[in-house]
């Protein structure tokens, strides 16, 4: 209360003393310019009149020779304060005939005019008057010195004045108010306000009056409701009760059938290498397999020929050897070829599957990666290009990574180019620095607006709902990414210029105990 007391008069002082002293301080600033340059034109027009005055009145004692008629004429000007010196010299002396001199004080404040004096039209000499303003602006600082001071007093009184009025009218009426106003948020609401008047502050009471007695009847109104209230909670507390149950029930059986479609989908993804790789063992199985029927076919009649005793020429010896060694060629190409591509996949099955740690390099992952999914693009007009920096090695995990690269590789095949008859998928890997290396699988498809990049990863989430999209591909890469190998995900993608998936995953991936063991 004191303190609004204190804080109100002292913001009214401040804002009389500004609203006084700044436009006065203003004022007397201005008067000061204003009577500098008036002081100054007063002086240049006296100045040329005692000049004119001084050589007409010298003209006959220069003449004459007698300085002695001069200097009274020359002493009843110098009177004036304003006056620093008057010479005049003949023409034809070096000395001068009369002169006064006085000590001049500012030289911005001073003026010299020199004239000729002239005897029957001849010039016989020539004054020198030199005057100065500051007597008369040291009368006109007084003056001013004068005016602040009853100014400051007008000012010191009226402050009085208004502090009394203010204190009565203003001040004493706001404390009460102040204090009302502490005593209802304390909950003292059975002393009643009463002010007198009819100003601002008595209708501001008036007001508080009301709002203290429709609080009183408030709280009477809640204290006959308090039993009702309790009853309704207890009810309400109930029920609540009960749904809470039901609703972690469902989100119990929520979260397992979450873990079971992520599950049917790693086991979709590891479905879909299987048919890829199937599909790639048909090719040099087959091969093998009419390279052997053929070689049998030779080795029969080679064998009727020698149960028979049929005399065989060295020609057909030689083109027996020489398609023997072709097949034998041909076999070994092709048995090679299925050898490796089953050496590829039961690696890239072992680390989906197995989910452990292992020292691998990041290159030859996703060769083996690549190897599994490339069957996919094989009927297709789109095509897998590589940029894999040598020598990347990692302590990782191997199949979720193998899972990643998989899932995004088949999240472009089935979205990036639908409906487009030509496309490239970029994979790339690099190294950032001593702890860190990005993949990036990038594609120059149909991309993505900016809504479904911000959802891309939210579980379900699909554009292809009711097409066969389970919603979980990349619900899946996001959380392998962040929670088993301890990296980040980002997605750029603008529709009509392709999509840019980039992982920056750690060179030690942490630990997991579970994935450890």
């Amino acid at each position: 209360m004191t303190l609004l007391r204190s804080s109100l008069r002292n913001a009214v002082m401040l804002a009389l003393l500004v609203g006084l002293l700044l436009p006065t301080g203003a004022v007397l600033l201005y008067e000061q310019q204003l009577s500098r340059q008036t002081v100054m034109e007063d002086l240049r027009r006296d100045l040329s009149r005692a000049t004119e005055v001084l050589a007409l009145s010298l003209a006959e004692p220069i003449w004459q020779v007698s300085p002695d008629l001069a200097e009274p004429m020359v002493k009843a000007q110098v009177d004036d304060p304003r006056f620093v010196s008057v010479s005049v010299t003949e023409t034809a002396a070096q000395q001068a005939f009369v002169e006064f001199h006085r000590a001049a004080g500012d030289q911005h404040l001073t003026l010299s005019e020199t004239r000729p004096v002239l005897r029957d039209g001849r010039e016989i000499a020539k004054l020198t008057v030199v005057m100065s303003a500051e007597p008369l602006l040291a009368r006109k600082r007084l003056e001013l010195w004068n005016m602040l001071w009853r100014s400051l007093l007008t000012l010191t009184l009226s402050l009085a004045l208004i502090s009394l009025v203010l204190q009565r009218r203003v001040l004493h009426p706001m404390a009460r108010l102040s204090q009302a106003a502490d005593e209802l948020a304390a909950g003292q609401l059975d002393k009643p306000l009463e002010l007198g008047g009819e100003d601002e502050i008595a209708r501001v009471g008036k007001a508080m009056e009301r709002m203290r007695l429709a609080l009183l009847k408030a709280f009477d109104d809640l204290r006959g409701h308090a039993s009702t209230l309790e009853e309704q909670v207890a009810q309400r507390t109930y029920e609540l009760t009960e749904a809470n149950a039901e609703v972690t029930q469902a989100l119990a059986n929520l979260k397992t059938a979450q873990r079971e479609l992520v599950e049917s989908e790693k086991l979709a993804s590891l479905g879909r290498l299987v048919a890829g790789v199937a599909h790639e063992l048909n090719t040099p199985l087959g091969n093998a397999l009419t390279v052997v029927s053929a070689l049998e076919d030779r080795w029969h009649k080679l064998d009727r020929m020698l149960t028979d005793n049929t005399p065989m020429r060295r020609s057909q010896l030689e083109e027996l050897v020489k398609d023997t060694r072709r097949g034998q060629d041909i076999l070994h190409r092709n048995v090679q070829k299925a050898a490796d591509l089953v050496r590829d996949f039961k690696q890239v099955a072992i680390d989906q599957t197995s989910d452990t740690r292992r020292e691998f390099e990041l290159g030859q992952v996703v060769e083996d990666v690549l190897v599994m999914v490339e069957p996919s693009f094989k009927h297709t007009p789109y095509r897998i290009r590589t940029e894999l920096a040598p020598a990347l090695q990692m302590s990782s995990f191997p199949g979720a990574l193998g899972q990643v690269l998989t899932n995004l590789l088949m999240n472009t095949l089935v979205h990036a180019f639908e409906g487009r008859d030509h496309g490239v998928v970029l994979v790339r890997c690099s190294r950032i620095d001593d702890r860190e290396v990005e993949l990036r699988v990038e594609d120059d498809g149909r991309g993505m607006d900016a809504s479904v990049v911000r959802r891309i990863f939210d579980p379900f989430f699909t554009t292809k709902l009711g097409k066969g999209g389970s919603g979980l591909g990349m619900h899946i890469v996001h959380n392998i990414v962040t929670n088993v190998l301890g990296g980040q995900i980002e997605v750029v993608s603008t529709p009509g210029e392709g999509t840019r998936m980039m992982i920056r995953l750690p060179v030690q991936a942490p630990l997991r105990a579970q994935g450890d063991e």
